[in-house]
């Protein structure tokens, strides 16, 4: 199955807004009048595919107003899906491409991306499309139907032998001459470079440096054995002295070693003296503090034997005696609103009998009332006075005690508070008193422990002392340099002797290179003599394989066009047999007699012009990457044809029969050769926005 365009969606592309169109294989049309956006549509699908612009710049694409434009392709071949998306941008007054909207799909699966290059490698490679083909081959453009056929001779020959290929032969044998002059001015000056003039001196030179430094290498390793013999006795006397200067440096460090551990056992003694006095202070202050507690103690046992005369146990926490002084508080203010209230009963009773005895009328209707009931509401009412007297005198009797032990267990509390708050203090301090004692001690015993051991390291150390006394390190000393001297004496002949090695390697290197120069240019020359023969050969081969390959692409050529013709004449054109020549001239003949081109009718020639491009086409597709011409688009190709002479009706039924391409998508404004088509698309434009609807067409083949 080979490629077929199965839609494309135009997003703010010239006239078109947002436009999507589907293709089916077979004869595809877009029919629509004049700047309806038909040939946009095909603009947009060279972009979708190459991105490349058809001129200096966009300008030609992208929708007047808008910034930013994209057309989205997708294609079909040998079963699987690939799409296609491409953007562009305005910036200011240019235009270019948006490489970040560049996305190349295969079957859902980005396969490039955002790289021109690698969008055009893979279109390529997956589908065997590059731009020259599609716009030399693939697509004819407007009024183009007919331009190769329309050509001269000579531009003919030239156009399509660089479509096959051809030229390439023609430039590689004009430019291989210019290499044959390279190589033969390369060979002329070999032939007269002076290291290859001078070779023979050199390898003279170089076998009487070689025995030299043979001969000088053998006396190096000679003298390299007493160096290594020399430098080995050295090195014995060098352990000896540096274990003798090891022994008097341990001596030093022993009696360094000595003079320490004397000071420090002085020293740890008078520690020993500074902790065990203040042992005894601390002592003291320990015995002085736990008198303290006791005193305190004892205070406080005294003061909590108040607590029982305010009703509370010796062990009442404080907590519990601030809450039983709170409540003792309520109780003192419960009872004076009490007394406030039974006081001011008193003096309203008191008013009331004044208003009696004054005023003979009732105190509270304020009515007169006669001497009887006066008299038995007086001694009523000085009853109740009596009575709440009594009970007033009880009250403040009441509130005085209970005000009384308020203030005494208010002081014992303070009291209690301030005692607590030292007992804890000095509680705290006793142990950190304790703490700091303990850790005396425990430096005391340390110092004790660390004072013995000094001592016994001490006994350990003048033992050695004694031991590394009476060395012989003078007599080592001049050992070693007796020793160095004759070493240094045979190092310096052994570096005179390599100095002289290094120099005479240095001219048979120098040697050795001018050789191998001269070798690589006889080398080169050689080359260069072999490659001026075969670069002859080469472009005799080339001026005659030209030819030949002419010859067979124009008997292929004849071959396709033929077939395309034969294809879509029908009985009618059955008749025409075409001939091409060696320039790709075509030559029709009709019953076996040749009738010149301009000779044939409108409607003869376009046809031989369609079935020239398309078998052509069919042969440079195979040439070029052995592909099958699937897809043709068509511009305008009945722009210069007529109805009167059938031109238009024969290019639409030409197309009908076309089977040798798949898909054909043609634009036209005709409706007469929309009419032969298998798929109608109608383009229309309003409100400068374009428009696309698929017409049925019942009837037409499958």
């Amino acid at each position: 199955m080979g490629v077929r365009i199965k839609a494309v969606r135009l997003e703010n592309i010239r006239s078109h807004k947002d436009t999507v169109v589907n293709f089916e294989k077979g004869f595809n049309c877009l029919i629509g009048g004049l700047g309806a956006g038909k040939t946009s549509i095909l603009y947009a699908i060279d972009f979708a595919l190459f991105g490349e612009p058809l001129g200096r710049s966009y300008a030609y694409l992208l929708r007047e107003g808008e910034n930013r434009a994209r057309v989205t392709l997708w294609l079909e071949h040998e079963g699987s899906e690939y799409v296609i998306i491409r953007g562009l941008r305005r910036h200011g007054a240019s235009i270019t491409q948006d490489l970040g909207a560049l996305r190349f799909f295969k079957n859902g699966r980005v396969i490039a991306e955002k790289r021109a290059s690698s969008v055009a490698e893979q279109l390529e490679k997956e589908l065997g499309l590059n731009s020259e083909l599609f716009r030399e081959v693939m697509w004819v453009r407007q009024e183009k139907l007919k331009e190769i056929l329309d050509m001269g001779p000579r531009d003919r020959q030239r156009k399509l032998d660089a479509l096959f290929g051809l030229s390439d032969f023609e430039e590689a044998w004009t430019r291989l001459r210019e290499f044959e002059s390279y190589y033969k001015r390369a060979l002329e000056v070999y032939e007269r470079d002076p290291d290859i003039l001078a070779a023979a001196g050199l390898e003279e030179e170089h076998a009487k440096l070689v025995e030299e430094l043979a001969s000088l290498s053998a006396r190096i390793e000679d003298l390299a054995l007493e160096v290594d013999k020399a430098a080995k006795d050295v090195e014995e006397a060098r352990v000896k002295r540096a274990e003798l200067e090891e022994a008097r440096k341990k001596l030093e460090k022993l009696r360094e070693k000595k003079a320490g551990l004397e000071a420090s056992i002085r020293e740890a003694r008078r520690t020993i003296e500074r902790l065990s006095g203040e042992l005894e202070a601390g002592r003291k202050r320990l015995e002085d503090l736990e008198k303290q507690l006791r005193a305190i103690v004892d205070e406080e046992s005294s003061l909590r034997n108040s607590l029982e005369a305010c009703g509370l146990s010796l062990d009442t926490p404080l907590h519990e005696v601030e809450k039983a002084l709170a409540e003792l508080g309520d109780e003192i203010e419960a009872m004076k609103e009490k007394a406030i209230r039974t006081q001011q009963d008193v003096d309203a009773i008191r008013r009331r009998l004044e208003v009696i005895s004054k005023e003979s009328i009732c105190p509270t209707c304020l009515r007169f009332i006669d001497e009887s009931y006066r008299r038995d509401l007086t001694t009523k009412l000085k009853k109740e006075l009596v009575g709440k007297e009594h009970g007033l005198r009880a009250l403040r009797e009441r509130l005085r005690e209970l005000e009384e032990r308020h203030n005494a267990l208010s002081r014992a509390l303070d009291a209690l508070k301030i005692l607590e708050a030292r007992k804890t203090s000095l509680k705290q301090h006793l142990e950190e008193e304790k703490a700091l004692l303990e850790e005396r001690e425990r430096e005391l015993d340390s110092a004790k422990m660390r004072l013995d051991m000094l001592q016994v390291e001490l006994e350990s150390v003048s033992s050695k002392i004694d031991e590394l006394r009476g060395l012989g390190l003078e007599e080592a000393r001049a050992e070693l340099d007796e020793k160095t001297r004759r070493l240094h004496q045979l190092q310096a002949e052994l570096e005179k002797l390599e100095g002289r090695r290094e120099l005479v390697r240095e001219k048979l290197a120098d040697c050795e290179r001018r050789l191998k120069l001269a070798e690589e240019k006889r080398r080169k020359a050689e080359v260069a003599r072999k490659m001026v023969e075969v670069i002859r050969l080469l472009r005799s081969a080339y001026r005659s394989i030209q030819p030949h390959l002419r010859t067979e692409i124009v008997r292929a050529a004849k071959f396709y066009v033929q077939r395309v013709l034969d294809e879509i004449s029908g009985p009618e054109g059955s008749y025409m047999v075409v001939e091409i020549g060696q320039d790709y001239t075509p030559v029709v003949k009709v019953d076996g007699r040749e009738r010149p081109i301009t000779h044939l009718s409108g409607g003869e020639r376009t046809l031989l012009a369609l079935a020239y491009r398309i078998g052509l086409g069919i042969l440079i597709m195979q040439m070029r990457g052995s592909r099958p011409f699937d897809v043709l688009l068509l511009d305008e190709p009945t722009e210069s044809l007529g109805r009167e002479d059938l031109s238009i009706d024969k290019m639409a039924d030409a197309l009908s029969r076309l089977k040798t391409v798949e898909q054909v998508i043609a634009v036209t404004h005709s409706e007469a050769f929309a009419e032969k088509a298998d798929h109608v698309i109608r383009v229309e434009k309003s409100d400068n926005i374009s428009r696309v609807r698929a017409e049925a067409r019942p009837g037409l083949r499958a």
